[in-house]
Order: C-alpha cells, then sequence, then structure tokens
C-alpha cells in the first residue's frame, strides 16, 4: 500500500508536465446532437451516416446546437498520432464545460478509406462505466466482434459520469489499412434530471500508419549496466515476482501507472499504452511506463537463476536484449526518501507514518518509532512463500516467508512477527521496535545471506 502511495505522489507531480497530445477540432455541422443518461444509440458520436432525428429511447435529453456551449471535447493519444498494427494503446476523452455536473460520450474508430462503413481496430473496455454497441444496436461482448454486416463499433458511457475524463483501449488493425479517423460526441449536462440545457461537443482525429510507431522513430534502449533492478533498492538483478525497475531511453512516450488496466478478474496489465517487456521470454507486468523508467513485476522464472535476457518492446520496436542476474533473492526494502538519508517506507500499526517528524513537510504527517511500537516494513524480492503466490494477479492476503530473515535494529536482533506477503510483490515485516536510545538507529536485514540495501535508518524518539 504504501509503494502505491508513493507512486500516486509521483504521478500527480509528472501529470502537471505532460499532459498528452490534445486534439480539439469540431465539426461544422448544422445538426442538433442527442444526449443520453444511459447511452446514445450507434452513430450519435458525429461521424458519417450519423442520425440526428428525433431521440427515440427513455431518458434523453435534447442538446443545444454542435460546439455551441462554450466548452470543448478533447482527444488525447498519449501513445502519439500512429498506429502500429496490432499494438494496443489508450485514448482518453476530457470533457471540458464550466456548467457540467454528468458526463456522457460516444466515439468510433474508422478506416479513412470508408469513413461511413469501415471499421477500424476493436475497442477495449477499461474499468466500470462504458460499453461498446455494433451499429446494429447489440452490445458487443468483451471477447467478441461485430457482425459483418453491421461491422461499426461505437465505445459509450453506459451510466452518466460525474468525472469529466473517460479512457478506453483500442487495438489498431493487424496491417497497414491506411489512416484511421477517430470521431467522438460529447455530452456536458447540467444534472438537473430535465431532457433539456445539455450541451454538445464533437471532435475528430487522425492517425497514421508507422511501421516503426509513435516513438519518433526512435527504438527503445535499456540501460546495459544497472538497466534492471531491484524495485525498492535498485540492487542489479531480478527475482521472481519482485517489482523490478527498468531504465533507459525512448521506453515510451507517455508517463502514467496502470489505474483502469487491471482487469475485471484481478490480472495486471502485460501491456500499457503499446509498451511491453519480457523477462526470459516471459512476458512481465507492466505498473508504470515513463520514457527513462518503466517498473514491472517480473513473471515467475520458475527458479531459474543466473543471466536472463530483458527485452522492452514499444510502438518504435523493440530493444536489442539485456542481460541480467536472475536469483531467488534479491531483497530490498521500500524507501520514503533516498537522501539525504535512507528512510524505510514505514507505518505504525494505528496507520501512523513512521520517519523523522515533518520529514514530508505539511503534506503529510510523520513521527518517530519508540520503543515497544508495532512498525510495519515493506519490500520486495525476499523469495518464497507458503503459500507460493503467483505474480501478475491482485493477492490480499498473509503468506509467509519459507526462509528466515535476520534482522537487526541498532544492533539488536529483532524477530518479525510476520515476516511474508501481503500483496501481490510486497512483503511485509511486522516489528516490535526493541530498547533503543533516542536517534537514529541502522536496519539491517537479511535472508539467505542476502542483504537488503545498506545505510537504511529508522528515527526513534521515546
Amino acid at each position: 500500500m504504501l509503494n502505491r502511495i508513493r507512486v500516486r505522489a509521483r504521478m500527480r507531480i509528472v501529470k502537471t508536465m505532460n499532459k498528452g497530445r490534445l486534439i480539439t477540432i469540431g465539426l461544422a455541422i448544422p445538426m442538433i446532437l442527442l444526449a443520453f443518461s444511459s447511452g446514445p444509440d450507434p452513430r450519435s458520436d458525429g461521424g458519417p451516416g450519423g442520425s440526428a432525428s428525433a431521440c427515440a429511447a427513455s431518458g434523453c435529453h435534447t442538446g443545444t446546437a454542435v460546439n455551441a456551449g462554450g466548452g470543448n471535447v478533447a482527444l488525447q493519444f498519449p501513445g502519439g498520432m500512429t498506429y502500429t498494427p496490432g499494438t494496443k494503446q489508450r485514448i482518453r476523452v476530457v470533457i471540458t464545460d464550466s456548467a457540467a455536473r454528468r458526463y456522457g460520450f460516444q466515439m468510433s474508430a474508422r478506416l479513412a478509406s470508408n469513413e461511413a462503413n469501415a471499421q477500424a481496430g476493436t475497442f477495449t473496455v477499461v474499468g466500470s462505466g462504458t460499453l461498446i454497441l455494433c451499429q446494429d444496436g447489440t452490445e458487443r461482448t468483451a471477447s467478441g466482434s461485430c457482425r459483418a454486416t453491421a461491422p461499426l463499433e461505437f465505445i459509450e458511457h453506459s451510466t452518466a459520469a460525474t468525472s469529466n475524463t473517460f479512457e478506453v483501449e483500442w487495438t489498431p488493425p493487424t496491417s497497414d489499412q491506411g489512416n484511421v479517423r477517430f470521431y467522438v460526441a460529447a455530452n456536458a449536462a447540467n444534472g438537473d434530471g430535465r431532457p433539456s440545457g445539455d450541451r454538445i461537443y464533437t471532435a475528430n482525429a487522425t492517425l497514421t500508419f508507422s511501421a516503426g510507431g509513435g516513438g519518433g522513430g526512435n527504438r527503445p534502449t535499456i540501460t546495459s549496466t544497472g538497466g534492471v533492478t531491484n524495485g525498492a533498492s535498485f540492487a542489479t538483478g531480478v527475482t521472481t515476482g519482485a517489482w523490478t525497475t527498468i531504465f533507459g531511453t525512448n521506453l515510451a512516450t507517455a508517463t502514467r501507472d496502470w489505474t483502469g488496466a487491471i482487469d475485471a478478474q484481478g490480472n495486471f496489465p502485460t501491456t500499457l499504452d503499446g509498451v511491453s517487456a519480457t523477462i526470459d521470454g516471459k512476458p512481465a507486468f507492466i505498473n508504470f511506463i515513463s520514457p527513462t523508467q518503466v517498473n514491472v513485476q517480473a513473471p515467475d522464472l520458475a527458479g531459474r537463476t543466473g543471466p536472463v535476457q530483458v527485452i522492452l518492446k514499444n510502438a518504435a520496436g523493440e530493444s536489442l536484449p539485456v542481460s541480467a542476474v536472475a536469483a531467488n533473492e534479491i531483497p530490498g526494502l521500500f524507501l520514503f526518501t533516498q537522501a539525504p538519508k535512507r528512510h524505510p517506507a514505514a507505518v505504525r500499526a494505528d496507520g501512523v507514518f513512521i520517519g523523522p517528524a515533518a520529514l514530508f513537510g505539511s503534506a503529510v504527517t510523520t513521527v518517530p518509532a519508540k520503543t515497544g511500537d508495532i512498525v510495519l516494513f515493506f519490500g520486495t524480492g525476499f523469495g518464497p512463500t507458503n503459500p507460493a503466490v503467483a505474480p501478475g494477479k491482485v493477492f490480499s492476503g498473509a503468506a509467509a516467508l519459507v526462509s528466515t530473515v535476520q534482522m537487526r535494529i541498532g544492533g539488536v536482533s529483532v524477530t518479525p512477527t510476520f515476516a511474508g506477503l501481503s500483496s501481490s510483490g510486497l512483503y511485509q515485516f511486522n516489528v516490535r521496535i526493541p530498547q533503543l536510545a533516542n536517534g537514529e538507529h541502522r536496519i539491517e536485514m537479511q535472508i539467505n545471506s542476502v542483504s537488503i540495501q545498506t545505510d537504511v535508518v529508522l528515527t526513534v524518539q521515546n
């Protein structure tokens, strides 16, 4: 949990710097579009062949003239304005209207060679609140397809949303089909429950084919030395199920985490905005991507030790393989800070964060530990558990370490009351703080003679 908090805090900073590419081209067509609280009929996206006839479904609201409300709808393509055949990418629909309280949309993807009737690729629902209709009005199943006689897909809201942002995934055609045209119509509703006063906006955008993808022609490169590391300690190497950090250049064109990409069965994504990685030929599970850093959970390496190949792939192609050393254990503690001192990501049993006072200023309260406190520490890469927990899937529970971990704080040996997995890839250690003087005390941990990173310190104030 603490690691996820750390990732989200980082994303809040990054998002202000990298908002993706906005496309806000409006369709200058003299018609009235219709808005639906439960999702519109097919061909309500403002694209060719659409109808502006009177509403036939209950719960329909007549909107204002298209794009006359003072706001807009924007299409965001974090992976750039090209597509690589078969490489899935994320698309965001962002609706802006200062008066809106509820939001909805409908979008299609069409081949530019036949915009009226030719479907381009396949949509995938992300999370809840959206569905996919075929042009004949039937709902497309998650793994199905529309009939050949009614091939167009329309992804839309299934219920009115309070958020102005929708995310979907789109898998391009498996070969070069020329330009792909996206059409979207959005409803910015006032939420008063009456069939009037809502505002309709449209936009469209074009993706072009790219054999090498949207990374500006630059293939990803994994740093050859120290490019594959434990995600907590940054010690080089890789371990089954451990959170692992890959460093390099041109790794991704977007910066984001996996929000919305874990499926209903709790399976972690192996591709995020077209970025994927393999370790020893097995797909890794993608947690976070950016141009210079990708965080993954390593797959099950089935006891493999020694050199393994790591390859990262994005829309621009595959990286050259980089060799990393696989081991049964490469332990590391997650940290709140790396400098000037390494303070562990720790929480008292009552939920209070442990660290020097004002470690994060006024943003988050931290307090020093004291003798007798039960403190929870978190790490990754500590090795097998009983029961075994397969990587790549949500896990919540307790799976104890098979091997015994040795731990000392300030030179005093302590025995965790629990040592094992509490979440997928995340190890938890519950420790009663021994009698220690006020000050900073070094934390040492070792499992099967392999140690965590050095100079991790716990602040104590009795």
